[in-house]
């Protein structure tokens, strides 16, 4: 099942010149299985982490700082 949920900045660290690494936090992230989007600009990959985090780097300016919440869409497994 999809969803829609809003994750936290808590980090954003420029990686070279043309690369920027997001972290994101949510506790709702801990029940999904399929990152299928999030609302970064300029994203590029993602990485589900152990517990409720996210890694996204974005090519280019992500729009993003410590502190804002971003939307993500998640698929879970029914019953999760």
């Amino acid at each position: 099942m999809k969803q829609a949920i809003l994750a936290t900045v808590v980090s954003v660290k420029k990686q070279s010149s043309d690369f920027v690494a997001v972290r994101l936090e949510s506790d709702e992230l801990n029940d999904a299985t399929v990152i299928v989007f999030t609302g970064l600009d300029c994203e590029r990959t993602r990485i589900k982490r152990p517990g409720c985090r996210l890694d996204v780097t974005c090519k280019g300016d992500p729009r993003a700082k410590v502190g804002d919440t971003v939307p993500v869409i998640v698929e879970s497994e029914p019953g999760n």
